[in-house]
């Protein structure tokens, strides 16, 4: 059985990855020109600032016990808060099209 203190921690965990994903999705959409960039820059990047989120929560012992596997802490602590967050900003937020005070790109010359 799972303490609540170890519940507790582990929802932290997928609120701060949630909000990073969710955050860095939208950044990278409204920064990069091409749709492909920005699915591109979300998959590879985005679990790249996971690894530093997770190692600071484990060392604080967020969460510790709370899996049997690797395969659930992953899923549960990397793959849910990932998609959960790229949701939000595809479904929940508007697209970067009908923004009106985005800031103008500057013109390569």
């Amino acid at each position: 059985m799972v303490s609540a203190v170890t519940a507790a921690g582990v929802a932290f965990i997928v609120l701060v990855h949630t909000a990073i994903a969710a955050f860095g999705a939208r950044f990278f959409r409204l920064t990069l020109d091409t749709r492909w960039g920005s699915i591109v820059y979300t998959l590879v990047l985005l679990p790249l600032v996971y690894v530093p989120t997770t190692l600071v929560f484990g060392a604080l012992g967020l969460g510790a016990g709370a899996f049997g596997s690797s395969g659930q802490l992953i899923v549960v602590t990397w793959a849910f808060p990932f998609f959960l967050g790229w949701s939000v900003d595809l479904f929940w937020m508007p697209s970067p099209e009908e923004l009106e005070n985005l800031p103008d790109k500057p013109n390569d010359q």
